[in-house]
């Protein structure tokens, strides 16, 4: 467990027997998700890891999730596949629905659920919470791009993966609750998934930065582009605080142009 900058030290409130099994890594400051992933993901190559689990505070997995997930990852390295990673299928009771996957192909996107409970097919990109990575293919992909702090991190990283030869699934019998997003706003009549005025600023940054990448699929960066400004829009007119909102999407755009990275 690696805890990014808390007040208080988590690991005092484990009890015995789970402190026993818990290895905790505790950072002076709040390094970014990127950060303590590394640390978490170099400590257990240490420990001769094949594969390495991530997982949000968030994140929930279901009873045999992580046998699914490395049952799978098995059969495809049995095969020869070289693969990225292994997602499982999302679900956020908040919004009562699944979170689709994605998979690019021929230059179009397209979004599905699971139809069969023992099927895997592939993907282009998933959440890292829940994905189990070879820890082989992180040492010839890289590690997770500190610099972008948080938000689209494991976008880049499924993209360098991609571009590297290697290949994501989506196991649909292993599956995870996870909160994406703050608890869901009513806008405009609907139910919106939202991001403090901070996690957009950081999102619309790393975003501009990925547009500027040539392993990045064109038409992602044209979703992405078309969904920014939509956000950019509804968030200055119709979510609380609209005024930060607009301030921190702005500012994010403007570090994006000139490249600023790192923690705001």
């Amino acid at each position: 467990m690696v805890d990014n900058g808390s007040e208080h030290d988590p690991c005092r409130y484990l009890g015995a027997a789970a402190r026993s099994r818990v290895h905790c890594i505790r950072l002076d400051r709040n390094l970014g998700i990127a950060a303590a992933q590394n640390r978490g993901i170099a400590w257990a190559q240490s420990q001769g890891a094949d594969y390495v689990l991530l997982s949000d505070q968030d994140s929930e997995p279901a009873p045999g999730m992580v046998q699914r997930l490395l049952g799978a990852a098995l059969e495809f390295a049995a095969k020869s596949v070289p693969v990225a990673l292994v997602a499982p299928n999302y679900t956020d009771d908040r919004q009562s629905r699944h979170i689709p996957f994605m998979h690019i192909v021929g230059g179009h996107p397209k979004w599905f659920g699971c139809e069969e409970s023992d099927s895997a097919p592939e993907i282009t990109t998933a959440i890292a919470s829940g994905s189990l990575i070879p820890t082989d293919t992180i040492d010839r992909v890289g590690p997770m791009r500190e610099s972008m702090f948080i938000d689209l991190v494991d976008i880049d990283w499924c993209f360098r993966a991609r571009a590297a030869g290697y290949r994501a699934f989506g196991v649909c019998g292993a599956r995870l609750r996870h909160s994406l997003g703050e608890f869901p706003k009513l806008v405009f009549g609907r139910a919106l998934a939202t991001h403090s005025p901070m996690r957009n600023y950081y999102f619309y940054r790393n975003a501009i930065w990925l547009f500027r990448q040539d392993y990045v699929p064109a038409v992602w960066k044209r979703i992405v582009a078309l969904q920014m400004l939509k956000r950019y829009l509804i968030f200055s007119f119709g979510v609380s605080p609209r005024w930060e909102y607009l301030k921190m999407m702005t500012l994010g755009i403007w570090h994006g142009l000139i490249g600023r990275s790192g923690a705001l």
